[in-house]
């Protein structure tokens, strides 16, 4: 039986101190747990792939965001957000908990009872994509901000300023796409981008909403098995809506 040659070691395991030998138990044993997590995210997607996923709310608030005026729009997301992650803790959480089961949790002064409290608790517990939550948390704080605003003119530079602006530029990255870069070529004024962004959230929340745990229940890394390859049906659907969405909007502004 020939050796296999050192290239066969990938570059973290070829750079370890350690024997041949050594060496070659790491990376057939990696190569074991890649192969048997690849087959798991391969039954995972061909699982989801045969149900349908009801994306009529999504296509109804993405239509909204592509016109209503701009202060609502932080408003009504955070609005849809909250349905979506109040469902998906019912759908995680247990029926038997301690103090009156799980539907107290969601009441008065329980722990999941409002908006910044399911934020909080979905990105502790990995309900959601961490860096979703922390989206999610930074157009809550900008929905709280403008509601107690009377002065129009103050929502002048309110999308390039404040916590708004450290969101997650996707409107770069959709530029940057050869088939889309003639398209989006104009660049984006503020607004248009922040309506570009809230519509690939809430495509997020919807996909995450239906498939995240359901990925964890599979001992799966959600990351790896909603995001990765095999692409997932569902997550295509969504991408087309909000690809669509996206040109509409670049060529309104």
């Amino acid at each position: 039986m020939t050796r296999p040659d050192e290239d066969w070691f990938d570059a973290d395991i070829a750079a370890m101190e350690l024997s041949y030998t050594e060496k070659a138990g790491l990376q057939l044993y990696r190569n074991y747990t890649r192969s048997f997590e690849e087959h798991a995210i391969q039954r995972f997607v061909e699982a989801i792939d045969r149900e349908p996923l009801d994306l009529t709310d999504l296509q109804r608030l993405v239509d909204l965001i592509l016109k209503e005026e701009s202060r609502f729009l932080p408003v009504m997301v955070c609005a849809f957000a909250d349905d979506l992650l109040k469902a998906a803790f019912k759908e995680a959480l247990p029926n038997r908990i301690p103090g009156g089961g799980k539907g107290k949790m969601f009441s008065g002064y329980g722990p999941l009872s409002d908006l910044a409290k399911r934020i909080q608790l979905a990105y502790a517990f990995n309900i959601f994509s961490p860096d979703l939550m922390e989206e999610l948390d930074h157009l809550r704080s900008a929905r709280n901000a403008i509601s107690h605003s009377w002065d129009i003119k103050s929502l002048d530079s309110f999308f390039t300023k404040g916590r708004l602006a450290n969101m997650h530029r996707i409107e770069e990255l959709l530029a940057d796409q050869k088939e889309l870069a003639k398209e989006l070529s104009g660049g984006f004024k503020p607004l248009a981008a922040f309506r570009i962004r809230l519509v690939w959230i809430v495509g997020r929340l919807v996909y995450e909403a239906a498939a995240y745990n359901r990925a964890k229940e599979a001992r799966l890394g959600p990351a790896r098995a909603l995001y990765g390859k095999p692409i997932p049906k569902w997550l295509v659907e969504i991408s087309k809506i909000c690809g669509a969405a996206s040109l509409k909007i670049a060529k309104q502004e």
